[in-house]
């Protein structure tokens, strides 16, 4: 059975699948994405970016360990209290102040002068170092279809008549072997390889290694790696200053980084997006604020009309359309699952 065939098993009529349907869907995805000499293609990039880019995924026990990464758990899993129907506005990213001070580019206009800034702001966030048991706490508004029709119609763009925003919340442990996230209401505690689930986090003293543009490479390799690219690694790990400065400064050396001035993040506040056209025709951006030049978020925009040829029919872009949008709300240390603050 293909990619596309579990997708349609997974996400049938139940608005909300439960944690096997997920697990199957992305364990699919995972061999999909994990076939290195396999061309990826248009519609697998997109889908692989919905679905997400941290490490987690359940396998049973006598199963072998299945690791996947992803922007955000899907369906239910991490959705509290129910859905939040359109745009609504949101606080500012509860990431940390900057102090006050001269950025180094009053008026950027390179991808590389932008990513500097953001360096420069990162770095001055207040931060103490985590204690062993404390959790990386993120929360996430993401812009997606409606269940109903994205259920049946995974890889179309977000549609404005059919969209919402969603409130996603994740608590992972600082050492990998704990996660937690709402389902139905409810939250939900899980350790690795109870009741079978298991999943690949990268190791905390990889990310603290991670201190100049030199000790970050694209693959971020160390315990639990699984070659997460960084684009998607900066929105999933709450890490030290140092870190996050030194990954744009990285980024901000890497071929290809385009500035996109007119980007929009999920509540119309001006934002800037820094990215990658990939596929030739897809700008995969992450977004920044334009006067704080703090991180606020990610997206993925077609920049010009394009056809996908696949084998179950034709996949039409245009351009403007946005097939993913998320804006990370609040990347804090907390004790326990179930902290906010």
């Amino acid at each position: 059975m293909d990619e596309i065939s579990v997708l349609h098993e997974a996400f049938g009529a139940d608005e909300v699948p439960n944690q096997a349907v997920e697990d199957r869907a992305r364990a699919a995805l995972q061999q999909r994405m994990s076939a290195k000499e396999q061309r990826v293609t248009s519609m697998d990039r997109r889908r692989r970016n919905r679905f997400a880019i941290t490490a987690g995924v359940a396998v049973a026990a006598a199963a072998a360990v299945v690791a996947t990464v992803a922007v955000v758990v899907t369906g239910g899993a991490g959705v509290t209290g129910g859905v939040d129907h359109g745009p609504a506005p949101i606080a500012e990213p509860t990431l940390g102040s900057p102090a006050k001070g001269v950025l180094p580019f009053a008026r950027p206009a390179s991808a590389a002068e932008y990513l500097e800034n953001a360096a420069w702001t990162a770095e001055r966030r207040p931060w103490t170092d985590p204690r062993p048991g404390q959790f990386m706490y993120i929360e996430t508004l993401e812009l997606r279809n409606k269940p109903a029709y994205e259920n049946q119609h995974p890889n179309d763009p977000i549609r404005p008549d059919l969209s919402e925003n969603r409130k996603i919340q994740e608590w992972w442990s600082v050492d990998g072997q704990t996660r937690a996230g709402y389902r139905n209401g409810r939250l939900v505690v899980t350790k690795r390889g109870e009741g079978g689930e298991y999943w690949d986090r990268i190791a905390w003293s990889t990310i603290t290694a991670m201190t100049s543009p030199d000790k970050v490479p694209d693959g971020v390799p160390g315990p639990g790696s699984m070659g997460v690219v960084l684009d998607a690694f900066i929105g999933q790990y709450v890490v030290p200053p140092n870190v996050q400065a030194a990954i744009f400064r990285h980024l901000a050396q890497a071929p290809g980084m385009t500035v996109n001035p007119d980007a929009v993040n999920i509540d119309g506040r001006p934002a800037v997006g820094l990215g990658r056209i990939i596929e030739g025709y897809l700008s995969q951006e992450l977004l920044f604020d334009k006067q704080t030049y703090q991180f606020i978020g990610e997206r993925m925009v077609a920049i010009k009309d394009h056809v996908t040829h696949g084998d179950d029919g034709d996949n039409v872009s245009h351009r403007g359309d946005v097939y993913r949008q998320v804006i990370y709300a609040k990347m804090i240390i907390v004790d326990r699952p179930g902290d906010t603050q």
